[in-house]
């Protein structure tokens, strides 16, 4: 009877003493996670850069790893294992007290190949929780069931097999006529629906469907209470589970990484067994050696990894790299550059050497993931420029802001103030440089109708020069401005037409020239066009028309005012001489009044038409071996022939 009574008394005693321990445990509702591990989960969210897994995935691991320890746990997909099968449903791991750990292991390893059984799903984790029991499914899923069962009916049988079941869904980018469809599952079992466009609603989604199934608060046991094993499932066949991370032991990398993956020392021409961009890469290869190619960034590594018979290999590789984040702008105020140019180029040795560059664009502003080192950032932008000098390492972010200091300075011409814009006008841009000849150094040009500059805040020296007409002006350009100038040139046109008598019609050139007429009387134009054209300063100009070798010439003094267009046709008054009655061996040449020689033959050419200005000639040629000489007159604009045999 003693014993009876201590047996008893040390009974009491323990359910007072451990009462929220079996409590806890045995009354926190049952929660099954389901995933759609369908083929379609490899697809990607409006605006997102991971496919839709890795997010389901990443967000899941984050809230359930919160939940309170006693919470019961399980997960659960379909379409996970086999293609085309729409029998493919599995409990991954058993709903039971400290079962995150095991989800959230199975989650890492879930591999979207096959169909979506998604209604045989449901019916299976209504069967885990049990008839009568409260609980909850968390169904995550991006398409309606493609098996031909009806969800709506499943949603039924739940409700009335067990009311207590709440059946919570969260759709991803699912259509009008899907989401109709999927409306009765949360509907009928009173669960919450969401439906989620982009990664940020389903964040907010799970959220709230983690507090509606009373996960998401840690909530400590009053005592302790021994440790649940967590259910990991099995190993798994062969394959290679791998990720990557900037830095050791980082976190994955969160963008698509490049994965080439051959067999080791397969020949060349072999095609991959993995040529695509993922997070991660899931995938089941027999054992054996593999060749491992990743890029991410601008970072690239290769590596061999062995796969060994009893499970995959996972690996987490080691990048060793970080982000270099640059911005650029034109002024501190965060002006927009007009078009910039990058480059980012890795640094070696304590000098701080170019080694090569890794990177161009025309961006003015990017985020690259490289490898860790030193690199030389610039960014350039016209004439304008700006560098610095970046550390990267492991794991970490730089940072690199650029402010170029610049402005823009847009240059027309105008003949006269206030006149049109002129074409074909040659634009200087110069800057002050005490070792250049003259003190200055041309930085740019530009012929372009507006010819627009990008130039660093400063003091410039601009010409526009149109023909012979030139304009000087001094600029001063500040950071984030666009100065406009317009440069009055105070030309004009002058048109030129040289006129010869039709007994005087010749092939050879017309060559004209302009002179200043005052001044230093220089050579301001010069052409051999028919009908030349030059744009010149306002002023006075002497205008010379002459035929080749020949002593046929006429000059014009003009005046030209700006913005005129001021034609001038200049006659020229030329005859034609004839030589004959000479041997075709004898030389003659033709003097004017002044004893200038004017014409002289060669052999042969003795019987040639010669232009000639009117005036007095003598010809003197050979006759007998001796020199005879011969008076003639030429007339304007008459064609004469000169017999030499005549005495």
């Amino acid at each position: 009877m003693v014993r009876l009574y201590r047996l008893c008394a040390a009974l009491m005693i323990a359910a007072v003493i451990f009462p929220s321990q079996r409590t806890a445990a045995d009354t926190a509702p049952p929660v099954l996670v389901i995933v759609d591990g369908s083929g379609s989960m490899w697809g990607k969210m409006d605006g997102s850069q991971t496919a839709k897994l890795y997010a389901v995935r990443d967000l899941l691991r984050d809230r359930l790893l919160k939940a309170a320890p006693q919470s019961r746990i399980g997960l659960a997909s379909f379409g996970h294992r086999r293609k085309g099968d729409c029998g493919d449903v599995e409990i991954i791991t058993p709903i039971e007290a400290g079962g995150t750990q095991g989800a959230v292991a199975a989650l890492e390893q879930l591999n979207p190949r096959g169909k979506g059984p998604l209604t045989a799903a449901v019916r299976e984790g209504a069967k885990a929780i049990g008839s009568g029991t409260p609980g909850h499914i968390v169904l995550i899923h991006d398409n309606a069931d493609n098996c031909s069962q009806d969800i709506c009916a499943a949603a039924n049988d739940i409700a009335k097999s067990n009311p207590s079941l709440k059946v919570h869904v969260l759709s991803l980018g699912l259509s009008k006529s899907d989401r109709d469809r999927m409306q009765c599952l949360a509907k009928t079992t009173k669960g919450l629906q969401f439906d989620a466009g982009d990664d940020s609603q389903m964040a907010d989604a799970l959220t709230a469907i983690v507090k509606a199934a009373g996960l998401d608060a840690v909530a400590e046991p009053s005592a302790p209470i021994a440790a649940a094993t967590p259910a990991v499932p099995a190993l798994g066949p062969p394959g290679l589970r791998l990720s990557a991370s900037l830095s050791d032991g980082g976190a994955p990398v969160d963008g698509a990484v490049s994965w080439r993956i051959v067999k080791a020392g397969s020949p060349a021409d072999n095609p991959p067994l993995v040529d695509r961009q993922s997070r991660e890469i899931n995938e089941n290869v027999d054992p054996g050696r593999y060749e491992v190619t990743l890029t991410y960034g601008l970072i690239r590594r290769t590596l061999e990894i062995d796969v060994g018979t009893e499970g995959p290999s996972v690996r987490r590789i080691d990048l060793d790299g970080g982000r270099l984040s640059v911005t650029s702008a034109a002024s501190k105020q965060g002006d927009a550059l007009r078009a910039p140019v990058m480059t980012i180029t890795s640094l070696r040795g304590s000098e701080n050497e170019p080694a090569s560059v890794l990177w161009l664009g025309r961006e003015a502003k990017t985020d690259q993931a490289v490898p860790a080192g030193r690199y030389l950032v610039e960014v350039a932008d016209g004439l304008a420029r700006n560098r610095s000098i970046v550390e990267v390492k492991p794991g970490s972010t730089a940072r690199a802001d650029l402010i170029l200091d610049t402005g823009l300075l847009e240059l027309t011409a105008t003949a006269v103030s206030g006149g049109p814009p002129l074409d074909r006008v040659l634009y200087t841009v110069s800057a002050d440089d005490p070792s250049a000849p003259d003190g200055r150094r041309e930085v740019a040009r530009s012929t372009a109708p507006v010819a627009a500059f990008t130039l660093q805040a400063g003091t410039y020296y601009v010409t526009a020069r149109h023909g012979a007409g030139e304009h000087r002006e001094q600029v001063a350009v500040s950071s984030g401005d666009t100065v406009r100038r317009t440069l009055v040139l105070d030309v004009g046109r002058l048109s030129v037409v040289p006129a010869l008598p039709e007994t005087a019609q010749t092939d050879r050139a017309v060559i004209t020239r302009v002179y200043e007429a005052a001044g230093d009387k220089r050579l301001v134009g010069q052409s051999t066009a028919a009908k030349p054209q030059f744009t010149l300063g306002a002023g006075r100009y002497r205008v010379t028309c002459e035929i080749g070798r020949s002593n046929v010439r006429a000059e014009r003094v003009i005046d030209l005012g700006a913005g005129s267009d001021v034609s001038s046709a200049i006659k020229l008054d030329a005859s034609l001489m004839s030589l004959s009655g000479l041997d075709v061996s004898s030389r003659a040449s033709v003097r004017d009044s002044a004893g200038q020689v004017v014409w002289r033959s060669h052999a042969g050419t003795a019987g040639s038409k010669i232009l000639i200005a009117p005036g007095q000639y003598t010809v003197a040629f050979d006759r007998a071996g001796a020199e005879v000489e011969k008076a003639v007159r030429i007339e304007p604009n008459s064609a004469v022939t000169v017999d030499l045999a005549v005495p």
